[in-house]
């Protein structure tokens, strides 16, 4: 700088903000800051402080850019690595979940039987789901047959009685089988719609018996106090990352997805409808957050980071690079040469 003057004037403010940020009271300095801010918050609205179009890109950008990243792929191996090794200490099902959360979630998913039906039913018209649906029932009424002609056999003459009818059962089936063979190509789609659709109701009535939601409790008592089974007990560390990184390549695919983007423009205007005009300490207030909670952690944090840039000269730098072309203006001049 041309002018001692201003070069000490601006060393002098700079050693200033650094002792201030950095020296003692600074918790104290940084309380008056939450404060100072949650004052202005009171008086501005969350509209004035952001708009909803740049609160858009900016959902935008993270949605596209966010889960493809190195960050993004980094986390979420050490995710997979911390759910396969597990916490060191054994918890059980109740400690992660209440028994009156169970009951009110059994409760819930048991009212939407209209919605489930309706989902599969949807299935129905898959014909290879229809299929697979009359082949369930099918190997549930061999199982029935197979059970009965177990019993059967027990009891003198009833067993080869029912051996006879069914063997004859099955030749009559045999020597119509050319004649009935295309009647049956032409229903067998029919015929496992049918199943599909019978099962579904078997599926909807049960859901709807009032005893399935104790039993849905009876298991949950079963397992409350069954120690959890850990990740690596069930799979290796390789399934693990695996699923995980298949998880990670859906949210890639489908978080720029033009549905999930129209869902966060909608989420951000609904936000902005309810928060927009109200004053931004308002937002605080209901995100549960006191003033007492914003000062204890910034005086945590902030403390902290400023210690360690002024360690590495970082914290003088910015100061100087901010407040050397102030000093070095020629206002700065006029007013020292009086």
């Amino acid at each position: 700088m041309a002018d001692p003057v201003a070069d000490r004037l601006l060393d002098a403010q700079i050693a200033w903000l650094v002792a201030q940020l950095t020296g003692p009271g600074v918790e104290d300095r940084i309380a008056a800051e939450v404060d100072a801010l949650l004052k202005i918050g009171a008086n501005v609205s969350v509209g004035d402080l952001a708009r909803p179009d740049d609160i858009k890109h900016l959902a935008r950008l993270i949605a596209g850019t966010v889960p493809a990243s190195t960050a993004a792929s980094t986390l979420v191996a050490t995710a997979a690595d911390v759910a396969y090794d597990g916490p060191t200490e054994t918890f059980t099902l109740a400690d992660l979940i209440d028994r009156e959360h169970v009951s009110s979630l059994a409760t819930e998913v048991l009212a939407m039987t209209d919605l489930i039906e309706k989902f599969l039913d949807q299935l129905t018209e898959s014909p290879l789901v229809a299929s697979l649906a009359s082949k369930f029932v099918g190997r549930i009424v061999n199982d029935v047959v197979a059970m009965n002609q177990a019993v059967a056999d027990k009891i003198p003459g009833v067993g080869s009685l029912m051996s006879f009818g069914t063997s004859a059962a099955g030749k009559v089936l045999g020597a119509a089988d050319k004649q009935l063979q295309q009647v049956l190509g032409d229903t067998a789609g029919k015929g496992a719609t049918f199943a599909m659709r019978r099962l579904n109701k078997v599926v909807v009535e049960t859901l709807k018996d009032p005893t399935t939601h104790d039993a849905v409790l009876e298991v949950f008592d079963l397992y409350a106090d069954q120690p959890v089974t850990r990740l690596r007990d069930v799979s290796t560390r390789d399934d693990v990352h695996r699923i995980a990184g298949l998880l990670q390549d859906i949210v890639i695919a489908g978080a720029p997805t033009e549905p999930v983007l129209a869902l966060l423009d909608a989420l951000v205007d609904g936000f902005f409808s309810v928060y927009g005009d109200l004053p931004a300490s308002n937002l605080v207030e209901d995100l549960g957050l006191t003033r007492d909670d914003l000062v204890a952690h910034a005086t945590a944090i902030v403390p902290r980071v400023l210690l360690a840039a002024q360690r590495s000269g970082e914290l003088e730098a910015l100061l100087r690079a901010r407040l050397e072309p102030f000093f070095a203006s020629a206002e700065v001049a006029a007013i020292l040469q009086g």
